[in-house]
């Protein structure tokens, strides 16, 4: 069986709201970050707007002053495992 297809690629960026949608459907893992600072632990996207995203502890986080990630391929791994 061939392997899926990746949506995102490690550390990618979600800028969009596309990205952001996508993230949500798939229940992608991201890190949401405030300069270099992580905000919370490695979660999924719960809801989103224009401007901000709520994350599945009910946490709400806004999109201008913070960017959000997805995970690493070793991190990806690592929550993969738990």
């Amino acid at each position: 069986m061939a392997k899926e297809k990746a949506i995102f690629s490690p550390k990618q960026e979600l800028k969009t709201d596309h990205d952001f949608e996508m993230a949500m459907m798939h229940k992608e893992p991201i890190e949401a970050f405030q300069d270099r600072m992580r905000l919370r632990p490695i979660t999924t996207i719960k809801s989103y707007n224009d401007h901000s995203v709520r994350i599945m502890d009910g946490t709400t986080i806004f999109r201008n002053s913070s960017k959000f990630y997805t995970l690493s391929e070793e991190d990806r791994a690592a929550y993969d495992s738990k």
